[in-house]
């Protein structure tokens, strides 16, 4: 039995010491400097331009399950300098974001994306989105379920120059892998309780 707790002590111990230091605030700061440095569009609302740089950008959201279509399409939506923080990961540039989402397509074994709403404020264009996708090393491959939404925002030529998605990774993506899952869970499981 005390081999066991000492164990326990032992991952816990081990648990904490890889945990980041609270940078919230550095990161809350970052994403409104970013957001700011964005040009307005100037693409008049309900115009052609406007309506061509949507179907772009949800088209690719609804294809990131075809490595094609991204090798294809990702440097038509992204603008060269443009941002992506998809709360897993940060990516800066068009060719690192394209690279990203290949590297997601190849992993997915399975991907549905399904454009729910589409709203704007001012610059800002709010796509909420469901999604069904599974991997192999998530969930034992079965599929999970998410929703969220893209906050994007279009440069002059209608390309995303900004795009910071809002979903719950923790419960949609961390509480699916083998080990994390499980202190996930745990955690969850304790703030529900109180």
């Amino acid at each position: 039995m005390a081999g066991l707790v000492l164990a326990v002590i032992a991952v816990l111990l081990l648990l904490n010491s890889c945990a980041v230091p609270n940078r919230s605030a550095d990161e809350v700061a970052a994403y409104q400097e970013r957001m700011n440095k964005v040009v307005p569009s100037g693409l008049p609302a309900g115009g052609p331009g406007e309506k061509a740089a949507l179907e772009r950008f949800t088209g690719f959201l609804s294809r990131i399950g075809d490595v094609q279509y991204i090798r294809e399409n990702a440097l038509k939506v992204y603008a060269a300098d443009a941002y992506l923080d998809d709360t897993l990961v940060v990516h800066h540039g068009a060719a690192e974001i394209e690279a990203y989402f290949v590297k997601t397509s190849e992993t997915v074994t399975g991907y549905k994306l399904t454009i729910d709403d589409v709203a704007t404020s001012g610059n800002d264009y709010y796509i909420r989105w469901t999604m069904v996708f599974s991997a192999p090393a998530l969930s034992g491959g079965k599929p999970v379920h998410s929703i969220g939404v893209s906050q994007v925002r279009f440069n002059r030529e209608g390309k995303v120059e900004f795009h910071q998605d809002f979903w719950d990774s923790g419960k949609n993506f961390y509480a699916h892998l083998p080990v994390v899952g499980g202190a996930v869970g745990y955690v969850r499981k304790r703030l529900n309780s109180n």
